[in-house]
């Protein structure tokens, strides 16, 4: 093997950022590599070369991701150019499964020989079964965060292995509430709660405004309350982020793990941070609204699950609240953070079901274990046959 491999990573959406950057750290600890690929601000604070800026190449919704298209058929092809020309010991794949499948089978047939890994793959927490063979023929080797998933994928001829997931070593369940509000100067002993409308412009855009009415309602109901929002950048603002800066019971916060352990009852839209507030043992209240031709998408699409909060879909049971679409109003969030912060021992209860949620996830240590498998990718190929990797050592498959 030659010295300093090449390992060239690609996501496009904030969740996969952060999870490459993890990983990064890891396989930087281990070994000497150089880290290159197309990511976003967590990736370069863990030392990736990044030649490509993907922070914004995520859409949701046809429309949104109707426009992109033409733009990254680009970004594909250049990729693609460098695999050809630099030749990188592994290409690691994270989540953003509608841009890197189509990646993954354009590297196949442009670079037959090219290794390829996995993290994190499409639709990881789906869990009806599903067709999944497609993957056997492009990629070496899957690292998933869930059971099921790895299961679900080795059914289908996937060499797949269960990783557990890294937002157990983000968010402890130990951590004390109340040193995170003394950093933000949160009085003690008041309620506080979470604001986090998403990552995405069209979320934040959709979402935002009625978590900013709420909060505002809210006070009016409860003076005492503080609220925390979520901010992607307090160095570039968004309207909304200046327009919710402007009420004196809400403090912007860009740390979304400080948001999280410092609140009380998080609100959030869907996706990873249900998990980080379930990692960390917070009440929450997952909400979900898109634009008109979303709604209007969603009524035909199938979206393989009965839930849409993680939490919900580990358990496959209704553990927190989800607010849908129109649901998603000012009275009607106001009315469920009420009633979950009056009702102790639904916060109890909720907690301890989020416990068990939490124990599907996995034991730390995900990021260290999926860097033990890429770094089999890369050893000698006799070995890889052979090997015996730490993921199952642990228990993990």
């Amino acid at each position: 093997m030659n010295q300093q491999p090449e390992l060239f990573f690609v996501t496009g959406e904030l969740s996969g950022d952060i999870h490459a950057a993890g990983l990064a750290r890891e396989l930087a600890g281990m070994t000497d590599v150089r880290l290159t690929g197309a990511g976003g601000p967590h990736m370069r604070q863990a030392a990736v070369a990044t030649d490509f800026d993907s922070t914004n190449w995520g859409a949701i919704g046809l429309p949104q991701a109707i426009r992109k298209i033409p733009y990254l058929l680009v970004q594909k092809k250049r990729i693609v150019n460098m695999i050809e020309q630099r030749q990188p010991a592994l290409l690691i794949l994270i989540d953003f499964g509608a841009f890197n499948v189509r990646l993954a089978r354009t590297v196949r047939q442009a670079c037959p020989d090219q290794r390829i890994m996995y993290y994190f793959p499409p639709s990881s927490w789906r869990r009806r079964p599903h067709d999944w063979s497609f993957l056997a023929e492009l990629v070496d080797m899957v690292a998933t965060p869930f059971k099921w998933s790895a299961q679900q994928l080795r059914n289908c001829g996937v060499p797949a292995h269960w990783v557990g997931h890294p937002v157990v070593d983000r968010f402890s369940d130990q951590e004390d509430a109340a040193a995170f509000r003394r950093q933000q100067d949160l009085p003690d002993g008041d309620p506080v709660v979470g604001l986090m409308p998403g990552s995405r412009d069209v979320e934040r855009n959709c979402i935002g405004p009625q978590l900013l009415a709420a909060a505002k309602l809210l006070h009016s109901k409860l003076p005492e309350a503080q609220f925390l929002w979520s901010v992607l950048s307090k160095a570039q603002p968004s309207k909304l982020d200046r327009r919710a800066a402007t009420a004196h019971y809400i403090t912007p916060l860009a740390d979304s793990r400080s948001l999280i352990l410092a609140s009380d009852i998080v609100v959030t839209t869907s996706g990873t941070a249900t998990l980080e507030a379930t990692a960390a043992l917070r009440p929450l209240i997952m909400v979900y609204r898109g634009t008109l031709a979303m709604q209007i998408q969603a009524r035909f699409m199938d979206f393989g699950t009965d839930y849409f909060a993680m939490p919900n879909i580990i358990a496959q049971r209704r553990i927190v609240p989800e607010l849908i679409q129109n649901e998603v109003n000012p009275q009607r969030l106001c009315k469920e953070v009420l009633d979950l912060y009056t009702d102790i021992s639904r916060q109890e209860q909720m907690k301890q079901e989020l416990t068990e949620v939490r124990a599907e996830l996995g034991p730390p240590g995900a990021a260290r274990r999926a860097a033990q498998l890429a770094l089999t990718l890369i050893a000698d190929q006799d070995k890889l046959q052979s090997v015996q990797t730490s993921a199952v050592r642990e228990g993990l498959q």
